[in-house]
């Protein structure tokens, strides 16, 4: 593994609290026993934030779920209840012989919601436990519906984590045989999602090591199922397969509303020029989305852009189909079962885990509501210092991304996002009531022909900034 993608000494924290017996050990023995100790006292200490202040003024508050109407009041005053907890958590698990120790703390959560009650603070395991309770504190008497709402949204599936003991017994990231409560979600979304990758392995076995593809493949991570692959016959020739591919991101630029794809595949080409750098991808989703992102990654060291990709993984489980480390290699070796194109592919991307070309990385930061301005200054440097691009992927991250304000829809991208250790790229399709770096013709357009179309995913962006100090 080449030292880029090794992992900080920070993000290998321990998986197991240290137990050493220090009482009537000679001195020198004694040392590595405390210096555990204290690391670990470290670690259950509020982290240390560098915060940023985007170029852009004057900075909006943050979005709030209190009015009614709003996709956030809908997403927190019903949607949470009904279509996450009565659903997915319940209706998944409840049969589990776990279930029945989780439902006392999962009763208590979804009554708190129910009446709007107060954000308590996180008790119980994990290392993330006073990072959540520091930044609980600014929001002081702070409800369901009065918090901010990204903050609420991800103190959601902290509780759930909470409730089920995701953390227990030395678990940090779901390295343990815990039970995910959202495992049944992703194992289904992947399944319905067969077909269309296999047809997609098959189209795009010649195009992983073409540096001119670039710009498809970011499109297919932006678009997952939403594009159309008729255009794209699964007989076509060489000839007819490159008139098809122009075809296929034609159709699919035509949803876009911002796009900074030539940037992008310019500093592409710079890397490839360069060597090859260490690309951070920020992932979103599991199932077919997540499949897409290995294409991209596959596309990115194949064609040498990357020596290596770091996936930037959730360390628990949250908006339910989020990916965790354990989902990239169960999707990795499902998909390699078969003998089919998507087999091929699957098992080229266990090659890459197995060099280090693939690297998972759990920091805390990532499952965390913070404004993507506000990062550990450890975490900082690492990007600053390592990575040559980091991908942004999901609205989720996009909202972070915009520290969840309601900026002027077409306040230029890289000036909100000015803030940035490494150049930031951006790829998300709308499904939040914000935005920014679209322009108004485009946004006209949109708001002409879709009523909902802030919230629905059918209309994207491609947003692209340089690093802070360029």
């Amino acid at each position: 593994m080449s030292d880029a993608c090794q992992l900080r000494p920070d993000a290998r924290q321990a998986a197991e609290r240290p137990t050493a017996a220090v009482h009537g050990m000679r001195t020198l023995e004694a040392l590595p026993a405390i210096a555990a100790i204290i690391s670990y006292a470290a670690a259950m200490a509020p982290t240390k934030i560098r915060s940023a202040t985007p170029k852009y003024a004057p900075m909006p508050a943050m979005l709030t779920s209190t009015i009614p109407g709003t996709w956030a009041h809908d997403t927190m005053s019903r949607r949470v209840v009904e279509d996450i907890l009565d659903k997915v958590v319940y209706g998944d698990n409840s049969d589990e012989a776990w279930f029945s120790e989780a439902k006392p703390s999962l009763d208590e959560l979804r009554a708190e919601i129910l009446s709007d009650a107060p954000l308590r603070p996180i008790t119980g395991d994990g290392q993330d436990v006073a990072d959540w309770n520091q930044l609980l504190a600014k929001y002081p008497g702070g409800t369901w519906l009065s918090a901010p709402w990204l903050v609420a949204e991800f103190y959601l599936y902290r509780r759930v984590a909470e409730a089920t003991q995701w953390f227990r017994d030395g678990n940090t990231r779901g390295e343990k045989s815990i039970e995910d409560v959202f495992a049944k979600s992703k194992q289904a979304g992947l399944a319905s999602a067969a077909a269309t990758l296999e047809a997609l392995a098959s189209r795009t076995v010649d195009l992983v090591g073409d540096a001119k593809a670039s710009a498809f493949f970011l499109s297919l991570a932006l678009w997952g199922n939403r594009m159309d692959l008729s255009l794209w016959p699964a007989d076509a020739g060489v000839a007819s397969s490159s008139e098809a591919f122009d075809q296929v991101l034609a159709s699919s630029s035509e949803q876009l509303l911002a796009d900074d794809t030539e940037q992008v595949t310019q500093l592409l080409d710079k890397l490839r020029s360069d060597g090859g750098g260490t690309i951070d991808l920020v992932v979103d989703n599991a199932g077919f989305e997540l499949c897409t992102d290995l294409l991209l990654a596959d596309h990115l060291v194949g064609s040498g852009a990357a020596t290596c990709v770091r996936f930037r993984v959730k360390h628990h489980p949250t908006f339910v189909s989020d990916a965790l480390e354990r989902d990239v290699d169960a999707h990795i070796a499902e998909l390699a079962k078969g003998d089919g194109a998507a087999a091929s592919v699957a098992k080229r991307w266990k090659e890459r885990r197995a060099k280090g070309e693939f690297v998972c990385v759990a920091d805390t930061y990532w499952a965390m509501p913070y404004a993507l301005w506000d990062v550990p200054e450890t975490l900082y440097d690492h990007l600053r210092d390592s990575s040559s691009l980091i991908v942004v992927k999901g609205d989720a991250n996009y909202r972070r991304a915009l520290g969840d304000r309601p900026w002027p829809l077409d306040a230029p991208f890289a000036e909100v996002c000015s803030y940035a250790p490494s150049p930031l790229l951006c790829l998300r399709t709308l499904k939040a009531e914000l935005g920014c770096g679209m322009a108004k013709q485009g946004t006209d357009r949109a708001s002409s022909t879709d009523e909902t179309w802030l919230t629905d995913g059918r209309w994207g962006v491609v947003h692209f900034a340089p690093a802070a100090d360029e």
